[in-house]
């Protein structure tokens, strides 16, 4: 009896062992989806455009891209955008699979792209069903854009090589060496819209039609100095390369936008909330007007907040701590000395200080707390059932803030 127990057993082992996932699936048969665009729809609820790589060699991946710009679908340089009507991010997945030789698989998708219009009327329920989709990464960026999503997309090509995938992987990475946007995957963003302590943020993007440089006639430039930051996406005076643009950040209340701040604002906001790494700062002189002083500025302790309440009104202390490298100084004054390198750092101080007020004051007025301040509020109070009574993000509005700003030279520059 137990030889038949034990052959029995010996033969179902092998049986199950030489079977194979009776639901898996090649790579030739997945189209893997680089990015996915939602707009508002006509035909129905919403219009979906998906990106990704036609696997063609050759003349036939598009060229340059100038024969892709004609062809079926926007295929160019070995990629490919369609664009189709749903009732349903799920539904219109399923249509396009009704069409398209191989199935969309978003196990790889980089980019959420979101249109502007869209966002203002809000996202909470295509945010829930990106998330709750098992084969988008959470690590997918959410982008909001100017314009359409479906625009964006088409003008998402790789300048440097050809590899559509890594060109989006490095351009994300600009928010760790700039900070001019900030770096919102799908995870943080769903976290934020459902939390209690912070209203959610995304990256601004925009196609950039290379209008805003101006070739003569009369200039912008009337002899301040400008920071370089005072820009949204789409707005950069360039012309030549990508058209596509990463910059600033889209504020939401509730799943809405309600606003959107510039490249300076970004940065202090990052700073803010401890997520900027680094960035090049231009400053005025103090010593010599309308001369520029750069700065490579680095963020090397997080910042300490406290928070008091008088009366139910939160009362912010921030104290602010940076440190930085000296670039160039257009005056030629020698600020290496000891008795004047103080200046620069008192100067950089006080933009940092007076930047925060006025971020601070325009986010009130929003009445969105990005700066995830209710997190250290939170603290105050015994329970999470009084803490939300308390209602902290309709509370924000009445807060006031104290901010100290502490800065520090650590290095000159190379001058012999």
């Amino acid at each position: 009896m137990n030889k038949w127990l034990i052959l029995t057993a010996i033969i179902l082992v092998i049986v199950f062992s030489v079977t194979a996932c009776y639901d898996s699936r090649e790579i030739e048969e997945l189209a893997y989806v680089l990015a996915i665009g939602i707009d508002e729809g006509v035909n129905d609820r919403v219009r979906l455009t998906i990106q990704f790589p036609t696997l063609k060699t050759g003349p036939a991946a598009g060229g340059n891209g100038e024969n892709g710009d004609n062809s079926v679908g926007g295929e160019q340089d070995g990629y490919t955008t369609i664009t189709f009507d749903a009732p349903s991010i799920a539904a219109g997945i399923d249509i396009a699979n009704t069409f398209l030789p191989r199935s969309l698989n978003f196990m790889h998708t980089k980019y959420v792209v979101i249109s502007e219009k869209l966002a203002k009327k809000g996202i909470t329920e295509l945010l829930m069903s990106l998330v709750r989709y098992r084969e988008i990464r959470k690590t997918a960026h959410v982008v909001i854009v100017k314009g359409s999503a479906e625009d964006f997309l088409k003008e998402n090509k790789p300048t440097i090589g050809t590899t559509l995938s890594k060109t989006m992987e490095l351009l994300m990475e600009g928010t760790y060496n700039t900070g001019y946007f900030p770096n919102t995957t799908l995870h943080d963003f769903h976290n934020s819209v459902h939390s209690t302590y912070e209203q959610a943020i995304a990256i601004k993007g925009a196609v950039n039609d290379f209008k805003n440089i101006k070739e003569n006639g009369d200039t912008d430039y009337k002899g301040y100095i400008k920071t370089g930051g005072e820009y949204t996406a789409g707005e950069i005076p360039r012309k030549g390369g990508s058209k596509v643009d990463l910059f600033g950040t889209a504020v939401f209340k509730w799943g809405k936008m309600v606003g959107e701040l510039n490249g300076d604002e970004t940065r202090i906001l990052l700073i803010v909330r401890n997520e900027f790494n680094r960035g090049i700062f231009t400053i005025e002189d103090p010593k010599s007007h309308n001369s520029a002083i750069s700065l490579n500025v680095q963020q090397v302790k997080p910042p300490e907040t406290t928070i008091r309440f008088e009366e139910g009104r939160p009362i912010i202390k921030l104290n602010i701590m940076l440190e930085g490298e000296l670039l160039a100084v257009e005056s030629m004054i020698n600020y290496n000395t000891y008795q004047l390198k103080p200046l620069i750092e008192r100067a950089f101080e006080k933009y940092v200080r007076e930047e925060t007020y006025k971020l601070f004051e325009k986010c009130k007025d929003l009445n969105a707390d990005v700066f995830q301040f209710g997190t250290v509020a939170a603290k105050h109070f015994m329970t999470i059932q009084e803490w939300e009574q308390f209602k902290w993000l309709d509370r924000f509005q009445d807060s006031e803030i104290n901010v100290n700003v502490e800065f520090y030279i650590r290095r000159t520059g190379n001058i012999i």
